[in-house]
This record gives structure tokens, C-alpha cells and sequence, in this order.
């Protein structure tokens, strides 16, 4: 089959692009074609970071420049009305194709006559109303898309969510049912980290106000003598956020501001990892960190609550729970290690190969029924 995979933002190197990663491998594996959509991006840089050396060379690109806001107002529905437009003008390009693959929003899905699998995450307007429940003019600032979003889904054949989490959100809001497929976790390169452990505390992420560091920074105010420690990144667009985390943090906190591949040193002396998002919808930051031995203390809400079991770590709702869990794992170091090794056995269940074999179960049901018509 010819396969179109849609990832319109492949320069956000995050969990999403490795979505897109391992389904263009799949897909390769099974000897399909595969055609790639979407903005160019830094090939070279995008095959280091996610260690895929040579991916591209074996998909036909189909790209166009960048997309840039032409105004600071409205700029969700800019981006979903360049994305519209150049990915329509790009499919003349591709000719035939059998079958779309769709890894990031499902907005971005142009009208089409061919089956359509969509990967399902979080739109961008339901986690800002979701931080703002109560206001209205919100409300009637995203009513458009989400209209948009409800006509989108309806075309969609087969729906893959990233949690079972998530999975209710595509039932509750757009009425459809889907199937829960755990995105595909880089565990590999968190394996064997034996190094000695420190009484550290970490925390990865974006640093955005939705994933809530102020939490994390309480925690250490709480806290005194454990360290603690924020690896993330900062978009230019969130540099006074991140300044004003610096100016509050008490000391025993430090910010590393790499990419979290690059910091398995870190994770390797760390002894637990604290999640403090909630209604994340799924939390790939949570399995790297326990497959590097680190037990997790996460918010009890969203996909995380599917990751960590009581074998494995500990779910919070109150900071003052938190805190205690902390406290607990450091001074009981029997406790964590059992804890840890539990978690690196349970890392295992979101690793690549799990979700590429899914995922292949699904195309080939699709290249049955081509087969069928034909």
C-alpha cells in the first residue's frame, strides 16, 4: 500500500514526533511506501534526536515552509487554516495513496475518500479550557473549532488513543468510540543506569504553566534537604515563566534545560521522579524515568494513573501527600528499591516494539480489505 502519514509540526521533537517515527517504521516494515506531509524540518537534527539515522531517505517528502502568525491574536486558527490550505495543495503531489495515517492533530486532516487511522491526543482547545472551565469568553473563542474538530472526526475510520484516559474524552466530547494504543516509549536508552543513587528528586517536561512546576518548587520549599532537579526545555514564547520559576526557587532546586535523552546521567543517580500536570494524557517523561530505575510520585488523575500502580510508585492529589511519599522513599531505602525495581520491570509494558506491533494488526486489517476490493 501507499501510506500518507500527516505530521504537519515535525520540529517539535516530542513525544507526538516519536509517534510518528515508530508508525513510519512500521509501516516500512511491512514494505509499504510511505509518503510524509507536513512543514520542513531539520532532518538531520530530528534522525539524531530520536537516534532514526537514515528514516528519511526511505520516505517520499512532501513539504512545505513553516508556518509563521501574521498577527499575536487567534493564533490556533491561523495555524489550523495554513495547515488546511498547504497540506491540500501538497496531495496532488502524492498521487495514489491507499490509506492515511494521521500522528498529530486531527484538525489537520484534509477531507479525503481513502481510509483514514487517527492517533489521538488532546486538542490544543480542550487543555486551555480545561485550565479555564468557567470562562465564557473562551468558551465562544474556541466554539468554531470545536465544530471543526466534531466535523473532522466523523471521517475518520479508525481512532487510536494515547490512554484510556484520552479514550473517554473521544467518547465524552466527539461521541466516537477508539482503541487505546500506548504511544511507544524509548526505554532502551534508559537501561543499565547502575551508577550510585543520590537523594534527588527530578521532574521533566516542557516548562509550560500546564504542567504546574510551581508544584514541583512547593515540593522543594517542603523539603529542604533533598535536591531537587527540573529537566525540561523553554520555547521562546515562555521565557518570563521560566525566569519567574527561577526567581522563586528555594536553593536546593536546580534547572537543566536539555533534552532528557541527553541527561540520562541524571536519571541515573535520581531516585524518584515527581509528575505534577494533571489530567495528563498519558506521560511518556514517567516511563523513561521509571525504566531508569526512578520511582514515581505522580499526580492521581489522566493517563499517569494507568501508568503507575501501587507496586510501582505513588499517586497524589493533595502536596502534602506528596510530600510524605517523598519523604517515605528517601528514608527507607529498602522500600525503594523495591519500589524501583518494580518500575523498570513495568516500563517495559510502552516500549517501541509494543506499539508497532499493534499498530501493524491495524494496517494489515486495512490492506485486507484493499485486497478484498480489488
Amino acid at each position: 500500500m501507499r501510506i500518507l502519514v500527516i505530521h504537519p509540526r515535525m520540529s517539535v521533537f516530542g513525544g507526538g514526533e516519536r509517534v510518528a517515527v515508530h508508525s513510519i517504521i512500521t509501516a516500512l516494515k511491512a514494505r509499504h511506501e510511505v509518503l510524509l506531509t507536513g512543514e520542513v524540518f531539520d532532518v538531520p537534527a530530528f534522525e539524531d534526536f530520536f537516534a532514526c539515522q537514515g528514516l528519511f531517505k526511505r520516505v517520499q517528502m512532501l513539504t512545505y515552509p513553516s508556518f509563521r502568525p501574521i498577527a499575536d491574536r487567534a493564533v490556533l486558527y491561523q495555524r489550523l487554516l495554513y495547515h488546511q490550505w498547504h497540506i491540500r495543495e501538497v496531495l496532488p503531489r502524492a498521487r495514489d495513496f491507499d490509506l492515511i495515517l494521521s500522528t498529530q492533530d486531527v484538525a489537520y486532516l484534509p477531507s479525503a475518500t481513502v481510509p483514514i487511522i487517527q492517533y489521538c491526543y488532546f486538542p490544543e482547545y480542550f487543555v486551555h479550557l480545561e485550565s479555564r472551565p468557567s470562562s465564557l469568553l473562551w468558551k465562544a473563542y474556541y466554539l468554531p473549532a470545536m465544530l471543526f474538530y466534531r466535523n473532522r472526526i466523523r471521517d475518520i475510520d479508525c481512532l487510536l488513543s494515547t490512554s484510556d484516559f484520552t479514550q473517554g474524552f473521544v467518547r465524552d466530547k466527539w461521541g466516537r468510540e477508539s482503541t487505546t494504543l500506548y504511544p511507544p516509549c524509548p526505554i532502551d536508552l534508559y537501561k543499565n543506569t547502575d551508577s550510585q543513587r543520590e537523594d534527588l528528586v527530578i521532574t521533566v517536561g516542557r516548562v509550560v504553566p500546564e504542567k504546574r512546576m510551581n508544584l514541583f518548587l512547593d515540593l522543594a520549599q517542603r523539603l529542604p534537604k533533598v535536591k531537587f532537579a527540573i529537566i525540561g526545555s523553554v520555547a521562546p514564547d515562555r521565557e518570563s515563566y521560566f525566569r519567574r520559576l527561577q526567581e522563586v526557587a528555594p536553593m536546593n532546586v536546580s534547572f537543566l534545560m536539555s533534552p532528557l535523552r541527553k541527561m540520562r546521567n541524571v536519571l541515573a543517580k535520581a531516585k524518584i521522579y515527581v509528575h505534577c500536570a494533571r489530567n495528563e494524557h498519558f506521560g511518556i517523561s514517567i516511563v523513561e524515568a521509571m525504566a531508569a530505575g526512578c520511582v514515581p510520585v505522580v499526580h492521581d488523575s489522566g493517563g499517569p494513573r494507568e501508568i503507575v500502580t501501587d507496586e510501582v510508585g505513588y499517586r497524589w492529589k493533595l502536596l502534602d501527600e506528596a510530600a510524605e511519599m517523598i519523604s517515605e522513599l528517601i528514608a527507607d531505602d529498602g522500600l525503594w528499591r523495591k519500589m524501583s525495581t518494580a518500575a523498570v520491570s513495568r516500563a517495559e509494558s510502552f516500549g517501541p516494539e509494543t506499539f508497532e506491533s499493534a499498530l501493524a494488526d491495524v494496517i494489515r486489517r486495512y490492506e485486507t480489505l484493499l485486497h478484498d476490493e480489488v
